[in-house]
């Protein structure tokens, strides 16, 4: 029987918010490499009368997220306390919203393949707040608890069931990722736990409506590790099917190491959560003016789908060019900040997907870690442009720039590179035209084979200082 794969999302998103969601403590983006429980209070560690108090800058964060995604923000929403027991929650219910969330029934379109040929669009159900749990540390027999996690704001984002296979799964958290880096809401890096996804997958005989029972994968952290959970558990539930047996509705965890999932516990409905009110706060209030008045503040609110079809269709940017750009969100926001700079788009993405993206890939660090500015990088596009360095002594300078994070004329004076002018190319030329007579007679014939020859001799000429485009045009003026 042919089988055909169902699956929805829940992804927990970290917000970089200064602040945790309902006290002032620290909200770190690295806890791991932090003194354990140096930045909490009363609330974080669920202290006797110890109340919630919403901060500010994480709804505010939230609120881009919402607007860059274009959905519909609800003015009043509510929060909810979740029942559920583990060591590192120390409240034994997490702040949660279920029955009036901040945002509801919106969509989110996205690009499936690396071409940039294939679209889709997945529903969303809901997206809200809630903070996380701390974090439980296995120590021999002992569980030690650190709560600097405990508290830290999320989002979580709950799609429909419209996801037919992984490769639509890792392209949607992929396109997440990128909107959420892009704008500055978080920095929702999977393998460091600032993004997490639960894969709901179950499978149904292909043509069928009823959905088959689902099975929770816990808490994926990343692509690769995502599309081995997805091909193991559907393979798993067909053998169960082939058997005439039922697949139970549980939560596995995958041990990739094993090639393997085990059950961590049937999987609870809602009112296994025991869900109620939040009496110690009150329902959160959005007014329009407020949201309009929070995105004023950040220059540019956007998707990468946007500026996918922007580079395909405007630009005519190739599938190399579209890929080195959205690969880095920090990479991206300058070349945009670029373009508003600079008036080549073209030459703007020429050497940060040539040059810049490669030395990042060879570092094996972001964006963020560079200290090139705009300022910076439109100088040396200028340099280029007026001839102060040909071509091939550019990939040099901007080698030099992004190792050194100094200014490009420094860069080109402590490389000993002399621009070489139009007068000196065509002092050049003719000494080049009297020793060969033949190729001056081939150029004003229009005969214009020698071309290469000439400009690779004057390049050589000038040590490769030269300006290859200034030369052929130099060379223009000998027709007849």
């Amino acid at each position: 029987m042919e089988y055909e794969i169902v699956i929805w999302l829940e992804i927990h998103a970290k917000l970089n918010a200064v602040n945790k969601l309902f006290c002032q403590c620290i909200n770190s983006q690295d806890f791991d490499h932090a003194e354990p429980n140096m930045h909490i209070c009363p609330f974080c560690t669920a202290q006797p009368w110890a109340l919630p108090v919403l901060s500010k800058e994480p709804v505010e964060k939230a609120i881009l997220l919402w607007k860059a995604l274009q959905c519909t923000i609800q003015e009043y929403s509510l929060f909810e306390r979740k029942s559920y027991f583990y060591p590192d929650l120390p409240t034994w219910y997490q702040i949660t919203q279920v029955a009036q969330p901040v945002c509801i029934d919106w969509s989110l379109a996205f690009f499936v393949d690396n071409d940039f040929s294939e679209t889709k669009s997945v529903r969303i159900r809901d997206i809200h707040l809630e903070n996380d749990t701390g974090k439980s540390i296995r120590d021999g027999k002992k569980v030690l608890l650190d709560f600097n996690r405990a508290g830290t704001p999320l989002v979580e984002i709950v799609t429909q069931p419209d996801f037919r296979s992984s490769q639509e799964v890792v392209a949607f958290l992929k396109e997440l990722q990128r909107i959420i880096k892009l704008n500055n809401i978080g920095d929702a890096q999977l393998e460091n736990g600032q993004m997490r996804a639960d894969v709901n997958i179950s499978i149904r005989p292909r043509g069928t409506k009823e959905f088959g029972t689902r099975v929770e994968m816990k808490n994926m952290n990343s692509y690769s590790a995502i599309e081995r959970a997805i091909a193991h558990e559907v393979a798993r539930q067909q053998d169960i099917l082939a058997a005439w047996w039922t697949v139970d509705q549980e939560t596995r965890r995958r041990n990739d190491a094993q090639k393997d999932s085990f059950c961590m516990r049937s999987k609870e409905e809602a009112m296994d959560y025991r869900y109620m009110p939040e009496p110690d706060l009150p329902p959160l209030h959005l007014p329009a003016s407020y949201v309009d008045q929070v995105v004023e503040h950040h220059w540019w609110v956007s998707t990468s789908f946007e500026r996918i079809v922007r580079y395909k269709n405007d630009y005519q940017f190739n599938k190399e060019y579209i890929n080195g750009l959205i690969a880095d969100s920090d990479l991206m926001l300058f070349f945009e900040q670029t373009v508003a700079a600079w008036k080549s788009y073209n030459e703007a993405a020429k050497w940060l997907v040539s040059s810049v993206a490669r030395w990042l890939n060879a570092q094996q660090v972001w964006f963020s870690y560079c200290k090139l500015t705009v300022e910076d990088y439109c100088a040396f596009l200028d340099c280029i442009e007026t001839g102060k360095i040909s071509w091939p002594q550019a990939k040099l300078v901007i080698d030099e720039i992004i190792q050194t994070w100094r200014w490009p004329d420094a860069v080109i004076e402590s490389l000993w590179f002399v621009a070489v002018t139009e007068t000196d190319i065509k002092q050049r030329l003719d000494q080049l035209f009297q020793e060969k007579p033949d190729l001056l007679s081939d150029i004003q014939a229009w005969n214009m084979k020698p071309m290469w020859f000439i400009i690779g001799h004057v390049m050589k000429q000038s040590n490769g200082s030269a300006n290859p485009a200034m030369i052929q045009e130099v060379i223009q003026r000998y027709k007849k």
